[in-house]
């Protein structure tokens, strides 16, 4: 019996009669896979949820058409020029390959989902709690707040310096913590200046301090606040101080479960 010997362009019209795509070489082999993917299925798959369902649908329509394609090139190839079974593996091993790696994407994105949750309930137990980090601000709420300093040295004298968020002095004034290390005051947020009272909001705040022989003594600062509300909206947590001043969990250097309760001992109000 004669073998009916089919041209690659008449082959081609059978393939995309039945596929509505796909290329073939003038030796019968694949060229390439075809693909229906629509732009959310194409998306990239390291977005969990729906967009990695939609990348599954669109690889299981490519692996279907792949399928057809192949299985009409098989029936309708040139027995003159069989179709190369290498290139036929290597394309199936490629699809494969694709669906592990959608199935991974799937899977980190799961885990990024419990560590956000597992995010969430760490920080929440910060709200309500007074907390220190580096930076020079103190947030007046309720109207008290903590004034926070290291001394590298004991001084003999210091003054306190407190500014509005306008650089306005609202407060300056001697005091009397002046001990080697960490230094605490509590501020009534009366104004030195006016005797009244500063409203609730975050203030800046400096300590210069000088030893018995008019050195200057080194004095660090902390930002101090009671957490009021976190955010982990832009993926790094933050801690908001008050009605919106925020510190990133990252620079947090001390909490407090009690407000002010470390502040018997040294306390003071610098201004009566």
């Amino acid at each position: 019996m004669t073998a009916t010997i089919i041209s690659p362009s008449s082959l081609q019209n059978i393939v995309n009669a039945q596929t509505g795509n796909g290329n073939i070489n003038t030796n019968g082999s694949v060229n390439q896979v075809p693909s229906r993917s629509t732009s959310a299925g194409t998306t990239s798959a390291s977005t969990a949820g729906g967009v990695s369902s939609s990348a599954q649908q669109a690889l299981s329509n490519n692996f279907n058409d792949y399928l057809k394609l192949l299985t009409t090139q098989l029936q309708n190839q040139d027995p003159t020029q069989p179709m190369d079974t290498n290139a036929m593996t290597q394309q199936i091993a490629s699809l494969a390959q694709v669906e592990q790696q959608i199935s991974t994407n799937q899977q980190l994105g799961s885990l990024l989902a419990a560590y956000n949750t597992s995010q969430i309930n760490g920080v929440v137990g910060y709200i309500g709690r007074r907390v220190e980090a580096t930076g020079n601000t103190t947030v007046l709420q309720n109207g008290s707040a903590m004034l926070v300093y290291n001394l590298a040295a004991p001084a003999a004298s210091a003054t306190i310096t407190v500014q509005d968020s306008t650089g306005n002095v609202i407060y300056k004034g001697a005091s009397t913590q002046l001990s080697q290390g960490r230094n605490v005051i509590d501020w009534n947020g009366l104004n030195s200046l006016t005797k009244g009272q500063s409203p609730d909001g975050a203030y800046t705040y400096t300590v210069d301090a000088t030893d018995a022989n008019g050195q200057a003594v080194a004095a660090t600062t902390y930002t101090t606040g009671t957490v009021s509300a976190v955010d982990i909206s832009s993926g790094t947590p933050t801690l908001q101080l008050g009605s919106g001043f925020t510190v990133p969990l990252s620079g947090i250097t001390k909490i407090e479960p009690d407000p002010l309760s470390q502040t018997s001992s040294q306390a003071q109000n610098v201004a009566q």
